[in-house]
């Protein structure tokens, strides 16, 4: 189980502001405007309420924990916390190099090297990670 995990509760917990809604009891002028079709739905969200990132279904918790870490780094991003995302995604590849979630983690690490530097090659030293690791991930196919 993802949620009762030691590990998962306190990340959650200490970084974040959790919000359980009821997909099917819950005011549709809530729920509706988040376009949630399917439970669980995960949405990381910023101060503002604007929704940066979004996964579905259950994780295990080690997966979880990478997403995490992805999410938040999403939403920093959109924030300038460049530096806070870079950290975040550096973490959560080098917690699970191998792991399925990480050539997304790999891309994003990428566009926020980019965004911090504005410098193509520092983004491309990421992104030719993700392309000799994960060539056929569809996250390679989006590398120009």
């Amino acid at each position: 189980m993802t949620y009762p995990d030691a590990r998962v509760a306190a990340a959650v917990t200490s970084r974040f502001i959790p919000l359980k809604l009821d997909l099917f009891r819950d005011p549709r002028a809530v729920v509706r405007p988040l376009n949630v079709i399917w439970t669980p739905t995960i949405l990381f969200a910023d101060r503002r309420g604007t929704v940066h990132y979004r996964s579905l279904n259950f994780l295990p918790p080690d997966l979880f924990l990478t997403l995490l870490d992805l999410g938040e780094a999403c939403v920093g991003l959109h924030w300038s916390r460049t530096d806070q995302a870079i950290a975040l995604l550096r973490g959560a590849y080098e917690r699970d190099p191998d792991g399925p979630l990480a050539p997304e983690v790999l891309y994003r690490w990428g566009m926020a090297v980019y965004l911090k530097t504005q410098s193509d090659p520092e983004m491309y030293r990421v992104w030719d990670v993700l392309r000799e690791r994960f060539p056929h991930s569809i996250w390679a196919a989006r590398v120009p």
